[in-house]
């Protein structure tokens, strides 16, 4: 099983690594001059920048502290891709374009990529029906989740969720370590639990940035 989470792991760092660089270059070739008065795009400018440095920050985490778990590598996957996502949004918003809006990830694995619609659009044309809701359906709507999770939840399968590891001495009778879904990690010990790596949290570059996500359970 730590094997399994070391493969994991090293995988993930190089991903991570990956993002952070591609936004690293991006920063410094999208040259952007804003008017005092372009509160907006200075807004998403200054987090987007916030972000990146915020990314690099638990990159540079990774390599130094070997409890660096999964969820800590994601959230810079997801912190490098969200910085991006923001620096096209400054540019749109300087040239008086409107933004994409921002993705929502995938609760499950955040570095699933986007959620699916939960539901299909009525083809025009068909009589309006009275929707059925499954309990399948149901346990499907209940978080954000990519089409290839949400294939499995209806399916009555688990979807392919994001592990963190779990020390001994944080297990019940001390059963561990073990692979767990990363949202099943307290809150107390983990602040992605909750925000899907930081995906659903405006304030993780801050999180990070002064040093708050710094968690760990007992080792």
């Amino acid at each position: 099983m730590l094997r399994e989470w070391e493969v994991l792991r090293e995988r993930l760092s190089r991903i991570a690594a990956e993002r952070v660089t591609a936004a690293g270059e991006l920063f410094r070739a999208a040259e952007l001059t804003l008017a005092v008065e372009e509160s907006a795009a200075h807004r998403a400018y200054r987090w987007a920048l916030e972000a990146y440095e915020a990314a690099g920050r638990l990159l540079d985490q990774s390599m130094t502290d070997p409890h660096t778990d999964l969820p800590d590598l994601a959230a810079a996957v997801v912190l490098a891709e969200q910085a991006v996502e923001r620096l096209a949004a400054a540019h749109a918003l300087h040239t008086g374009a409107r933004p994409e809006p921002a993705a929502i990830r995938c609760f499950y694995n955040p570095l699933h990529g986007p959620a699916a619609t939960t539901r299909p659009l009525r083809q025009a044309g068909k009589r309006r029906q009275r929707p059925t809701h499954t309990a399948r359906e149901a346990a499907a709507d209940r978080r954000p989740a990519c089409l290839t999770c949400r294939h499995a939840i209806l399916a009555g399968q688990l979807p392919d969720v994001l592990p963190a590891l779990l020390p001994e001495k944080a297990t019940e009778r001390g059963t561990g370590p073990l692979l767990v879904p990363y949202y099943s990690v307290p809150q107390q010990w983990s602040p992605w639990s909750a925000t899907a790596c930081g995906a659903y949290d405006p304030d993780t570059p801050a999180l990070v940035l002064r040093g708050a996500h710094y968690r760990h359970p007992p080792q």
